[in-house]
């Protein structure tokens, strides 16, 4: 959150002497862009690992050949330039799975009729700043056999997926949430 809030005074900055030199030439100010946001470059330029628990032994970024099935989340995301990326402690099956693309042609909103009926609700989580949030509601987390938090959420324009086995409760997600957002690149 840090890192955003910086970036953003960062632009502000940038576009506020833009127009103050723009005007002190006396022409017509040309259009200025804010800076717009990216994807990670790749999985090892995020801050994701430093997310992870204190007591998750030496987590890492896990290198895996991703073949999702059509129709998916994963395939959408892939298939839309997004980046997919597994951290933790693969032998102890602890971590987190983490995915982001830019929200092009309504894809997020494409995607929630799904995430309702998988047993997925709108959600705010204190601490955390996004346009929308979808999460996994307790009752169908609880019908799995295996243990998974997952969450969607849309913010500045990308679609951000997340999915952590060491989170039980919405509120345990702040970290790992706020280290998404921070990983996209200006």
């Amino acid at each position: 959150m840090i890192k955003r809030n910086l970036v953003i005074k960062r632009n502000l900055l940038l576009l506020l002497t833009a127009v103050t030199l723009t005007g002190c030439a006396g022409t017509s100010p040309e259009p200025v862009s804010v800076a717009s946001f990216n994807p990670p470059i790749d999985c090892n330029s995020t801050t994701i690992l430093a997310a992870l628990p204190q007591d998750l032994p030496s987590p890492v970024y896990i290198p895996t050949e991703w073949q999702p099935a059509a129709g998916t989340d994963l395939e959408a995301i892939l298939s839309n330039n997004g980046i997919a990326c597994t951290y933790g402690v693969q032998q102890a099956e602890a971590g987190a799975f983490v995915a982001w693309t830019k929200d092009t042609a309504g894809l997020f909103q494409s995607r929630v009729a799904g995430w309702e009926r998988d047993g997925f609700v709108e959600a705010t989580i204190a601490g955390v700043d996004v346009d929308k949030l979808y999460v996994i509601s307790d009752a169908a987390m609880n019908a799995r056999e295996i243990h998974s938090w997952n969450a969607n959420m849309l913010v500045n324009g990308y679609w951000i997926q997340l999915s952590a086995s060491y989170i039980y409760e919405r509120s345990e997600a702040q970290s790992l949430i706020n280290a998404a957002i921070t990983s996209l690149q200006p």
